[in-house]
């Protein structure tokens, strides 16, 4: 079983295997035609609906009029009038003739029910062109009509050893190249018409009609193409030879015997060409294919991780929010009241002062408590205590500021920004891994902030991608800080920072933005660490690639870096890295978006 819309490499050589096979078994032309066109009408197949593909399927050839059974003949006669002289048209006069026929209807069964298809008169040029199916057959077959009404004997063996086109109607309905439409095409449900065929060495054409209630394309039309090789190897045989069962056995000449065999020796070589020619095509299809669908998957990969890197970072920004939020409340209440608890703490330490001044000689036990609460002492440490919490709670505000801004995460609209605030805000964050820790040296940021336009963008994105690109930098410099090995292992970089030690001393951030015009804008995030290995480099935006422990990186930061700046805001990302020297990330974006 094969189905036409999913025909395959492997349909057409079994198809034609089968098709070789079965025409063994017949012992004329008649024979053969009808086991090719009845194969054809039970084994095409649609898979979805189990329905039989043809509804009907046709095998013609074509033949001197005077070897036409009586029937034909009288079929004929009664179709350009009994007055014919049938000597004169004997060998000269062709005919379309129905050899086999298959289809839904009983009628449609056997070549003798068939109305009016049974011979069709080939008499010129001009009847041919009458009939525009027949017409249109023989022009997309790439025949000339000339050579199927007078076959020339110094080029038939060059036409008849070719592989001929395919008659192709995608469309059936409303094509003026398929008759009969409301007695057929409609009411049959016609969908297509394909039809293929050649010459055979007698020079007479045989062709392959099939109406199909299924759509075929035209990629499938190439692979259905070398069928017509098949069906000529399977009849070539009976060529010249007994065409009709009825009809008596024909010997058939020594020549013809020669000239039949080299055509069936042309026909299989051609035959094989062109199966290894469509396994080659096939192939490079599949290989198109597989890429794209390589491609594809790679797509959706990288769809489904941002989008869930996205949902998490979305829930985190409202997290964020939130907890800001919250906290801005009651440190907003402390912050606004210490200014009562200073003026309040001043008027009480005057009255203190005031009572010192009136009672300088106080009683015993209160001049011995005020010297255990060391008095003085506290007077003087109030005031720098609610300096300093003056300066906690402002502290805590900057922080809230920069968690805000920094939460801006689960927005999905393009804003109008500073894009320092966001540099800004992250780096609050960091703050706590860029002081030093116990035992080790703390990192330097140093900034160069160009003077920058708001742009537009996405303002939560970008500042991920400050968030990966400088939790990067933190990590290659703790990493060098803890393991202490900071320039002593390279004397081409100990030499560089000694001559450069007071633009890019050890262990330090350099963030530096710059307008490169009316229309960009650039971030630049260096580091003065280890540097990046030129295999690594090449990786560092592939989706989990990373070179951290397992449990310490995802391999995700980076690649979702550059799907924000490149594909979301239409950016730049790109990453330059010398080994001993540092790594630098430079960002361009465009002041105003052009996709995302």
């Amino acid at each position: 079983m094969h189905d036409l819309t999913k025909f395959t490499l492997r349909d057409m050589s079994e198809c034609g295997l089968a098709l070789r096979q079965i025409a063994q078994k017949a012992n004329c032309m008649e024979d053969a035609s009808n086991l090719i066109i009845k194969y054809f009408h039970e084994n095409f197949i649609n898979q979805e609906t189990k329905e039989k593909s043809c509804i009907l399927v046709r095998f013609f050839k074509t033949h001197a009029y005077g070897k036409l059974t009586p029937e034909l003949k009288q079929h004929v006669r009664d179709i350009l009038g009994n007055d014919i002289n049938e000597s004169q048209i004997a060998d000269n006069l062709k005919c379309l003739t129905l050899l086999a026929t298959a289809g839904e209807l009983p009628d449609w069964n056997s070549r003798h029910t068939s109305l009016g298809h049974k011979a069709i008169p080939l008499t010129n040029e001009d009847a041919i062109h009458s009939i525009p199916m027949i017409s249109q057959l023989i022009t997309q077959l790439g025949l000339n009509p000339g050579t199927i009404l007078q076959p020339a004997t110094d080029l038939l063996m060059d036409s008849e050893q070719r592989m001929y086109n395919v008659f192709y109607i995608k469309n059936a309905l409303g094509s003026p190249y398929i008759p009969a439409q409301d007695s057929f095409v409609i009411p049959f449900g016609v969908k297509s018409v394909i039809g293929f065929g050649g010459l055979l060495p007698s020079g007479n054409m045989f062709t392959i009609l099939m109406f199909l209630k299924v759509v075929v394309s035209q990629t499938i039309i190439e692979l259905i193409r070398p069928l017509a090789l098949n069906i000529k190897t399977a009849i070539i045989s009976f060529d010249e030879r007994k065409v009709f069962n009825k009809c008596r056995s024909v010997a058939i000449e020594e020549k013809n015997i020669l000239q039949n065999l080299n055509s069936q020796i042309a026909t299989l070589n051609q035959l094989l060409n062109v199966s290894e020619q469509s396994t080659i095509t096939q192939s490079d299809r599949l290989e198109t294919a597989i890429t794209n669908l390589e491609e594809t998957l790679s797509q959706l990969k990288k769809t489904q991780i941002q989008l869930v890197h996205n949902e998490k970072m979305s829930s985190l920004g409202q997290m964020v929010a939130g907890i800001a939020h919250e906290i801005n409340n009651p440190v907003n209440f402390v912050h606004a009241n210490l200014s009562y608890v200073e003026e309040y703490s001043q008027a009480l330490l005057k009255l203190i002062e005031v009572y010192q001044e009136q009672y300088p000689n106080p009683l015993e036990k209160t001049q011995s408590d005020i010297d255990f609460e060391e008095l003085d002492f506290i007077k003087k440490d109030f005031t720098k205590i609610v300096d300093s919490m003056k300066v906690g709670t402002e502290r805590i505000q900057g922080i809230i500021t920069s968690l805000r801004v920094f939460s801006r995460l689960d927005e999905a609209e393009i804003k109008q920004v500073d894009i320092h605030e966001g540099i800004d805000s992250t780096l609050m964050i960091l703050q706590s891994r860029l002081k030093s820790q116990t035992n080790q040296k703390s990192i330097e940021v140093i900034k160069k902030y160009g003077s920058l336009p708001e742009i537009n963008c996405y303002p939560g994105q970008l500042n991920q991608v400050f968030m990966n690109i400088l939790t990067n930098a933190i990590d290659a410099l703790e990493e060098q800080i803890s393991n202490k090995v900071w320039a002593a292992e390279d004397i081409s970089y100990k030499n560089k920072y000694q001559q450069d030690k007071d633009i890019f001393r050890p262990f330090q951030i350099r963030i530096t933005t710059t307008a490169i015009d009316n229309q960009w804008i650039s971030v630049s995030i260096s580091d003065n660490g280890k540097g990046i290995a030129d295999e690594v480099l090449s990786k560092l935006f592939d989706p989990f690639f990373t070179t951290k422990e397992v449990g310490k990186g995802t391999g995700l930061g980076l690649s979702i870096s550059h799907q924000i700046v490149v594909e979301k805001h239409g950016g730049k990302l790109t990453c330059n890295s010398t080994l001993g020297q540092g790594t630098e990330f430079i960002i361009m974006l465009p002041i105003n978006i052009m996709f995302g």
